[in-house]
């Protein structure tokens, strides 16, 4: 039965063409704005290269410290210690370990080798650990171990593109030289290009941690400049593992003679982190949902409002019809069935073409729109592309199918059911 009312359907269409083609391009924007919201957001929280652990990923930003009994005088550091990091946080239970890394793009750090002009480079910091937390896919070579990193050796990781610039390859690349800052490097591998619409990892090189001129070592203490991410044995523990972490912060204030510290509810899950922008103060989850909720009213309910009435009118046309066939025995559910059946060929033909136009609003924009929900990701020299993986993903074509329905039932229902309302002698009366 739903095969003939979509063949009903589409030869509705060709009798309507002017109908059906603005249907479909009202239904198409509207769809399109809502999947390019949902791609935004998707990068930020689905697993991405090479940020597959998002879901047992816990992220510390930053750390505030008082002076007891004055809360009003805090200061705040956008990071903590390599000490903190590494006799507080990762003997907590069920932490498997703590990536470490600062991404300097203050700086301006250059990088050559014979017969390449020094060029500017976005240098990432991070500790041995930080290769376990993120799944970075080697071209070739390998990554820097932890007594690497101690030893503050002349080494570093390159981005492919980076390695092309530098070497015109990325084929027997390891072991080679270049410049950075003046020093000489030795390249221990090379991976593949990390976008900067995943910040926390992006980077045109990653180098051993304490080779950053700034980085605090010594210890105790608690505010510093490194990010931590700790990754958790397995997503049911998250919230012990948050537990655990700010216990462990409070027992190291009461040990304190002189400074309360606090993380300001940290760590954040990897999802929440996104939206720690003010890294003052914790996140109004409430305020971002009423914030949210608007956008998608505007996006999605008010072009339905729009559509419902175009359909409202081509019911009108086709009372008659209705009359018809409920004087041959069809029920009001069977019409209710046909009616929405008809119309989700029409926005299933709009929910491609919006996809397809979010893409291109995506791929053109991709330098500045990730950054309308997120002021973490800096406008830095790193690439801002969006891969295959983030675009092409069955979350994305599942979500379209989802907003599909949810507009065709949103625009149609209410207008097929003022149409069968009708008493069949009136609507057999209807435009005679």
């Amino acid at each position: 039965m739903i095969r003939i009312y979509l063949k009903q359907a589409w030869e509705l269409l060709r009798q309507n063409r002017l109908f059906s083609t603005i249907y479909i391009i009202g239904t198409g924007l509207s769809i399109a704005l809502v999947m390019t919201l949902f791609i935004i957001f998707y990068v930020k929280f689905a697993p991405v290269y090479p940020e597959y652990n998002r879901d047992r990923t816990l992220v510390v930003k930053a750390a505030k410290r008082y002076p007891k009994g004055k809360p009003e005088n805090w200061n705040i550091n956008s990071g903590i210690t390599y000490w903190a990091m590494e006799h507080l946080l990762a003997d907590v239970p069920h932490v498997e370990t703590v990536a470490g890394s600062v991404l300097d793009i203050w700086s301006n750090c250059q990088a050559s080798v014979t017969d390449v002009k020094p060029f500017k480079v976005v240098p990432h910091y991070v500790n041995g650990a930080f290769w376990q937390v993120f799944s970075f896919r080697f071209l070739e070579g390998r990554a820097f171990t932890r007594e690497e990193m101690e030893a503050k050796e002349k080494v570093a990781v390159l981005g492919e593109s980076l390695a092309k610039r530098l070497f015109a390859t990325t084929r027997d690349v390891t072991g080679r030289h270049f410049s950075f800052n003046g020093q000489d490097y030795r390249v221990l591998g090379v991976v593949q290009d990390v976008s900067n619409a995943t910040p926390a990892t992006a980077g045109d090189l990653w180098m051993p941690l304490f080779n950053l001129p700034y980085i605090q070592q010594e210890g105790p203490g608690l505010l510093g400049n490194v990010c931590a991410y700790l990754l958790v044995d397995d997503a049911k523990h998250l919230n012990a593992v948050r537990a655990g972490v700010q216990d462990v912060v409070r027992r190291f204030s009461q040990q304190d003679k002189d400074y309360e510290f606090s993380l300001m509810g940290q760590p954040d899950p990897y999802w929440l982190s996104t939206f720690r922008q003010n890294i003052a103060k914790e996140p109004d989850l409430a305020e971002l949902a009423k914030d949210f909720f608007y956008i998608l009213l505007a996006l999605l309910f008010i072009p339905a409002l729009n559509l419902g009435g175009m359909i409202s009118s081509r019911m009108d046309s086709r009372i008659a019809e209705l009359g018809i066939r409920k004087a041959y025995g069809a029920t009001r559910c069977s019409l209710l069935e046909q009616v929405l059946c008809e119309n989700l060929l029409l926005t299933l033909m709009g929910g491609l073409a919006g996809l397809l136009f979010s893409y291109l609003i995506v791929w053109t924009a991709s330098d500045w729109i990730l950054t309308l929900f997120d002021e973490n990701i800096l406008n830095t020299a790193i690439p801002t592309s969006l891969t295959p993986e983030m675009l092409f993903s069955p979350a994305v074509f599942g979500c379209t199918f989802g907003v599909c329905l949810l507009l065709n039932v949103v625009s149609a229902l209410v207008p097929a059911l003022r149409a069968l309302r009708h008493p069949i002698m009136d609507s057999l009366n209807t435009k005679r």
